[in-house]
């Protein structure tokens, strides 16, 4: 563990796991004179078959070596699920397996792909920058008529555009949850790109709500999740955002994400189709170029 700041996001995370694990469901007795929200450390390291200085010291955030049979071992006794376990490799410098590029350059048949797909489509970078969607997407989202510095940051824009907090509002905590915890694992595989903190710092001083749903340290997988919009075009919309890893040209893991939106019920396509034909004829009635 060479980087300060995925340190102290590992003391943040074992912590927060720790406490939230009820001695009953790894078989202790609670007792009476319990003070500890959840484990003790003895207790972590008792289940995980560590040294307690050790353990300690790894909670601390101490420059400390870590064997993947150790810390595998923790996430077993602290029962993370395979995301979890997977962040928590990667804050211990033990999941990049690949380097990945801070800058992401998309090959040019993506924007080709994002165009044939008759449903919302985008592509964001590991900070969570658009770098490409389709009309339907941009339609849902405007992601054109956003403002300032972060104005192509979707999860700025999730926090802080009210016209985004009103489509997300039937699902918004969720929907921001999960958000969140794919830009947390995303940030653990990127400990050197500083864009990460310059957003992290701004919305903790922009949002009410940030701070506090950024401190539960919850993580997401990239798998399918089902959403629930209210859009004064669309009409209400219910989804699954399926989530694709994508590779730049010479097949080095870029970091961005591919969103591919489907519809949960007949009225979302209904929808879907008729905001479609709405923009090929719009596209069609263009007049063309002298």
């Amino acid at each position: 563990m060479q980087h300060s700041r995925q340190r102290t996001e590992l003391k943040a995370f074992l912590r927060t796991r720790r406490a939230a694990l009820a001695p009953e469901a790894v078989g202790l007795p609670r007792g009476g004179r319990r003070l500890t929200p959840g484990l003790r450390r003895e207790e972590v390291a008792a289940l995980a078959e560590v040294g307690l200085t050790w353990y300690t010291w790894l909670e601390q955030g101490r420059a400390i070596n870590v064997s993947a049979a150790a810390l595998a071992r923790i996430a077993r006794a602290l029962q993370l699920d395979a995301t979890d376990e997977a962040y928590l490799f990667a804050l211990a410098g033990l999941a990049r397996a690949e380097p990945v590029r801070n800058h992401v350059l998309l090959p040019p048949t993506v924007q080709g792909v994002l165009d044939l797909y008759q449903a919302p489509a985008f592509v964001l970078d590991p900070v969570f920058d658009v770098l490409a969607c389709n009309a339907l997407a941009e339609r849902l989202y405007r992601f054109g008529e956003c403002r300032g510095r972060f104005a192509a940051n979707h999860l700025w824009n999730a926090f802080m555009n009210p016209a985004r907090r009103r489509l997300y509002e039937p699902c918004f905590e969720p929907g921001l949850l999960n958000l969140l915890g794919i830009f947390r694992v995303n940030q653990a595989a990127h400990p050197d790109d500083p864009r990460f903190e310059t957003l992290i710092e701004a919305l903790g001083a922009a949002s009410p709500e940030f701070p506090a749903l950024w401190r539960r340290h919850y993580t997401a997988p990239l798998t399918a999740w089902s959403g629930h919009f209210r859009h004064p075009e669309f009409g209400e919309v219910r989804l699954h955002s399926n989530r694709f890893p994508l590779r730049d040209a010479d097949g080095t893991a870029s970091g961005a994400t591919a969103f591919f939106f489907v519809p949960e019920d007949a009225a979302t396509a209904t929808s879907f189709a008729r905001i479609a034909r709405r923009l090929q004829h719009a596209g069609e009635a263009e007049p063309e170029l002298a």
